[in-house]
């Protein structure tokens, strides 16, 4: 395999270029890691410059975010969801129904899952952070937005999931007919056990992983084209269909994504933190939780004519295992 030494004060975005990763201008599936991988890099060369890490450590780390911005970030269902694209152009109330309700089969499953992560947090601030989602999801507000310590407020009105049906409902959709497994197509229900096996998943690794695939899937390409179709679908409706569960999230998910890299540099200066298997609980989510998922919705779409895509995403513009490793942290070219 090729190695290539590159500065270590080289900008983020031009290490992406230099490896392949980037041609031309940044993608916008990699503008916002670009500036976060920049951001937390200024921090690890401070840490080498004043020995708290080692060189090498550093390096370490970043070819870590190389790794995550070819195997995650580049990942065809975050880069280049065909049906979301789509999607966003316009959509029937029959295809606009079918979404929320396969979608409502993940998000209630969803809860399942951070409970099991809740349980098999390795230490007592793991548990406490998962336990705070969890609860903000059944209706706890964060005293902050959308982060920190909760309110400790109950309400009805704040749990996501009564944000979904408020939805659901706008499209005709009843509580009986949401959330349940049973009503979730093929690709749909391989989704939630994917979640469960990943994202739920023992390993702190693979779980970490899950995570972070999850989280920059929302945050790049998951609520904006969705909340574009359905503003485009409500101007034709008589009554517009709430689209609050879906700002909401899109805002969070925003928020949520300037974390998602701190975390992993938390993650890993741990000791149990293993780069491959991290890296692989993400490809696992995306390919057979998010890719297969979305599969399912175009194939089963309602009222689809050739304005649709035939395929979900498009392939990989390069294969990852193929680019270059960086060597030798501050080396000269």
């Amino acid at each position: 395999m090729t190695e290539l030494r590159i500065p270590f004060n080289t900008p983020f975005k031009d290490v992406l270029a230099r490896v392949g990763i980037v041609r031309g201008e940044v993608p916008p599936h990699l503008v916002l890691f670009a500036e976060q991988g920049e951001r937390v890099l200024a921090e690890v060369r401070a840490m080498v410059e004043s020995d708290e890490m080692a060189a090498d450590k550093g390096e370490a780390f970043r070819q870590l975010l190389v790794d995550a911005a070819a195997r995650i970030l580049c990942h065809p269902i975050v880069a280049s969801n065909n049906y979301l694209k789509r999607f966003a152009q316009g959509v029937t109330p029959a295809q606009a129904k079918q979404e929320i309700q396969q979608f409502s089969v993940f998000a209630l499953q969803f809860d399942v899952a951070q409970a099991k992560l809740m349980a098999n947090a390795p230490s007592l601030e793991a548990y406490q952070e998962r336990l705070n989602v969890l609860l903000n999801e059944k209706g706890i507000p964060y005293k902050d937005g959308f982060e920190g310590e909760l309110t400790g407020k109950w309400n009805y009105n704040t749990v996501h999931f009564t944000w979904l049906l408020n939805m659901a409902e706008g499209l005709g959709l009843k509580f009986e007919e949401l959330a349940k497994v049973r009503i979730g197509h093929q690709g749909t229900r391989q989704f939630v056990e994917c979640v469960f096996d990943t994202y739920a998943s023992e390993d702190q690794n693979v779980a970490q992983g899950a995570s972070f695939g999850v989280e920059n899937w929302a945050a790049n390409n998951l609520w904006t084209p969705w909340i574009a179709g359905m503003r485009k679908l409500n101007e034709t409706l008589p009554k517009p269909v709430n689209l609050g569960y879906l700002t909401y999230h899109e805002s969070e998910e925003k928020h949520h994504s300037q974390s998602t890299i701190d975390e992993l540099f938390e993650n890993f200066q741990e000791p149990w933190f293993d780069a491959e298997r991290f890296l692989e609980g993400a490809e696992r989510i995306l390919t057979n939780g998010v890719q297969a998922y979305y599969t399912s919705q175009l194939e089963r779409l309602p009222e689809k004519d050739d304005t649709w895509p035939k395929n979900v995403v498009e392939p990989r513009a390069f294969d990852p295992y193929s680019l270059p490793r960086l060597v030798g942290a501050g080396a000269v070219v």
